[in-house]
């Protein structure tokens, strides 16, 4: 838009410009100059000329120079010609003095874009006289470089245009013909392979010499498979749904689609997606459910293999777990899980199943994983189950054994020998013994009792026990068949103990009498090591024929298994021994001569472990002391020569056992 005045400039603005000079002065604000109308007949007084093309324009450019020529056929010599430009509309120089910011060669170059006031002041002559100012008003334009983005389909790409000043825009693919204009809220697609140059300029309806422009190449498209890999139910819908994908692809545009199970090829779009592996639906409805791209340019899509919601449902009673399920399409098969552990699978028209593996009282987690033809798989919701029943719980299996210190344990467990259901508890009663006794009740967490009577109650009558479980819900077993530990006993078989003779009691466990026990004899060490291992044995006696021959003490062990317990699970007994008499065997004489024959005297001898062997001659003195029986006596006394008559001797020791053991007897020296 332009507009133009006519203004007179008066001859006494020079002697107040001279006043300005004076230090101290105070001034008035400066004034503008007066408009006047212009010249009839000359609507342009002066025009602006591009110095590039020499064309005329009506609004100007920032960063190129124009030129203010007269206009209307008007001459004015040069030297009285001026021309002045500011920012603003209808801004005149200060006082209407022209000669501070006159433009030389009447040139000028806008630097900023806005709107600029352009002011001509022509004076009549050198001497002065009343000039003619007159006043264009003109917009200025900038012209940088347009920002847009490039979006690739299938050989197409689509241009959007970002943030710029311009108005329109043009648009030239490699060296091909320029095409617009285009409205800066447009997207136009055009014909374009990757790689290819696409060059946008900016320009604006009201000056098409403001451009600017700039140049980038179309992005390669690479699209991935897309694979919709899970998608898992997170409660009760309509609620959370996860899904977990792969091949989101840039320059797409990405797609949560739904379809109704009644209806189940009429895929509606949820929501756009903008994250590359997952989403999470807070809303999500009962369907199937897939990922959708289409290329922005509409001639390209791809769809993941859809796949189902599952929802699943579990009620409890008399001890058996009913589920239930809906599924929003077809499967391949499923897996059942319970706490995290695969628990059955069941064919794709399964829709019940009933967990009667339960135990009442306790909460069971179970899940539901489903494959679908064509990959991929559907997670249900955890369904929480409370086991619950009127019903007696099944009778424990009970198991009695003594440990290595006397002591016996029983242990109640499953029929298949696991841990028993925690929350219940155990009644153990012992019958037999030193007394029938109903022991106080036993947390199944603990599932152990050790029966307080001492080992030498037990061997005097030999006990049974039963017990019952009661579970968490109060319901009572039937108590379990007695179960009765083996009593091991052990005997010398001859005078000196070089033979054992062991006999035990029956193992009766919960499988008796119709399962029949197998027994092993473990000989032990001090500390419980097992030194040796019976063949298998039924019968209830064993002679040991050959015992260690270096331990006093003799230790055994009976190992029973079979007779209903599971595999891998034995009784054992208690702990019997048999303590054998330490002996030194003593020559009555022998005959230091030197001849080679019975020249020292030996000790002889079994369990001499840590003795004193002391030999006293007739005055009462010590002749002769050993501590090992490879110590030897030659006859000689404090190092004189052996002198014939009768020694007698003394062996003391701490036996094996612990007890104090001592033997005598004479000996004699023969030369």
């Amino acid at each position: 838009m332009k507009q133009f005045f006519s203004l007179v400039r008066r001859p006494w603005l020079l002697g107040l410009f001279m006043l300005l000079a004076l230090p101290g002065l105070v001034v008035p604000a400066a004034a503008q100059c007066t408009i006047t109308t212009p010249p009839t007949g000359c609507p342009t007084p002066f025009v602006a000329i591009d110095v590039i093309t020499g064309q005329e324009v009506q609004a100007l450019c920032v960063g190129r120079a124009v030129r203010f020529d007269l206009g209307c056929g008007r001459s004015v010599a040069t030297n009285l010609l001026y021309y002045n430009a500011l920012p603003g509309t209808n801004v005149t120089p200060a006082n209407c003095d022209f000669t501070p910011g006159r433009l030389a060669a009447n040139t000028f170059t806008p630097t900023a874009a806005g709107a600029l006031t352009v002011s001509e002041l022509a004076n009549p002559s050198v001497a002065g006289g009343t000039g003619t100012v007159f006043v264009r008003n003109f917009q200025v334009y900038d012209s940088p470089a347009p920002s847009f983005t490039l979006t690739p389909c299938n050989g197409r790409v689509k241009v959007s245009f970002g943030s710029n000043p311009y108005d329109q825009y043009f648009i030239r693919v490699n060296n091909g013909a320029v095409v617009g204009p285009f409205a800066a809220a447009t997207s136009p697609t055009l014909t374009a392979a990757a790689g290819s140059s696409v060059t946008v300029i900016g320009s604006y309806r009201a000056s098409l010499i403001c451009t600017g422009q700039a140049t980038q190449a179309v992005p390669a498209l690479s699209a991935q498979p897309l694979v919709l890999a899970r998608l898992t139910v997170q409660g009760t819908l309509p609620g959370p749904v996860v899904l977990a994908f792969s091949g989101f692809t840039n320059y797409y545009q990405n797609y949560m689609q739904v379809a109704d199970a009644g209806n189940p090829t009429r895929f509606r779009s949820i929501v756009g997606l903008t994250t590359p592996t997952s989403y999470t639906a807070s809303l999500g409805q009962p369907g199937l459910y897939r990922i959708a791209r289409y290329d922005v340019c509409g001639t390209d899509s791809a769809f993941s293999v859809p796949l189902p919601t599952i929802q699943l449902a579990g009620t409890s009673a008399n001890n058996v777990n009913n589920l239930s399920w809906q599924t929003a399409g077809p499967v391949a098969g499923y897996t059942l899980l319970r706490n995290g552990t695969a628990l059955t699978t069941l064919p794709p028209s399964a829709t019940t199943y009933a967990d009667a593996a339960v135990a009442c009282g306790t909460s069971y987690t179970y899940a539901l994983q489903a494959t679908v033809t064509g990959g991929g798989q559907s997670i249900s919701n955890d369904a929480v189950v409370q086991a619950v029943s009127a019903l007696p719980p099944a009778a424990p299996l009970l198991n009695a054994s003594f440990d290595l210190l006397g002591r016996l344990t029983l242990t109640a467990t499953t029929a298949a020998g696991a841990a028993l259901p925690a929350g219940g508890q155990l009644l153990y009663s012992r019958q037999g013994g030193p007394g029938a006794l109903d022991f106080a009740a036993v947390p199944t967490a603990t599932d152990t009792l050790r029966d307080p009577a001492t080992l030498t109650q037990l061997l005097a009558a030999p006990p049974c026990y039963t017990v019952r479980l009661q579970d968490v819900c109060g319901n009572g077993s039937a108590p379990t068949p007695p179960t009765c530990p083996s009593l091991l006993a052990v005997t010398a078989a001859d005078p000196d103990g070089l033979t054992a003779q062991l006999n035990w009691s029956a193992f009766r466990g919960p499988g008796s009498p119709a399962v029949g026990a197998t027994y092993r004899v473990l000989t032990l060490a001090p500390d419980g090591t097992v030194l040796a291992t019976s063949a298998p044995l039924t019968g209830l006696s064993y002679l040991d024929p050959t015992p260690p021959t270096d331990r006093q003490v003799l230790r055994y062990r009976i190992e029973a298994s079979g007779a209903g317990l599971p595999a891998g699970t034995v009784s054992y007994s208690n702990v019997a021994t048999l303590t054998r008499q330490p002996r030194l065997v003593v020559p009555n004489a022998f005959t230091p001569n030197g001849d080679g024959l019975n020249d020292v005297l030996e000790l002889k001898g079994r369990y001499l472990n840590g003795f004193s062997f002391v030999v006293i001659d007739k005055n009462g003195q010590e002749a002769f002391r050993a501590t090992d029986r490879t110590q030897t006596w030659d006859g000689t006394i404090r190092g004189h020569a052996p002198v014939n008559g009768a020694y007698v001797w003394r062996l003391t020791l701490r036996d094996e056992a612990g007890q104090n053991f001592s033997q005598t007897g004479t000996v004699t020296i023969l030369k």
